[in-house]
């Protein structure tokens, strides 16, 4: 029962967040992912491993599909090439059964989402603002 509700508040959550809310989502989940994966690398649990970095790898795949560049110029450029550096070292991780290679990319992953939510509170209205 708890997994029902819980993925009910997932839904309601997701169904309600501003874009910039959804990508933080999104940073989360990647960076959820690639701790997991880390766990099933350490313990020696393939499927693990391979599901995780598999979540981890759609995520960011999608994050890259998804980039603007005509709104986005220069950053969107940028988000791009840290997007290839993160998929390049999660298959890699995939491939050698690497942990190290896990590192990398979560400390971009959790810089950017730091990023974003900053973007997030900034868009929040103000609690008590006048209507």
């Amino acid at each position: 029962m708890v997994t029902q509700y819980a993925r009910q508040y997932q839904q309601t959550q997701i169904m309600t967040a501003s874009s910039v809310q959804i990508v933080v989502l999104l940073y989360d989940a990647a960076i959820q992912s690639i701790e997991l994966a880390r766990v099933g690398i350490e313990s020696n649990n393939i499927n693990d491993k391979g599901r995780f970095l598999g979540r981890a790898i759609s995520i960011v795949g999608e994050l890259n599909s998804v980039l603007d560049f005509d709104r986005g110029g220069e950053i969107a450029v940028s988000l791009r090439r840290l997007y290839e550096y993160i998929l390049t070292e999660l298959i890699a991780a995939n491939a050698r059964n690497s942990a190290g290679h896990l590192d990398g990319p979560l400390r971009c992953l959790k810089t950017l989402r730091e990023g974003w939510q900053e973007v997030a509170v900034r868009q929040q209205p103000a609690v008590g603002a006048a209507r």
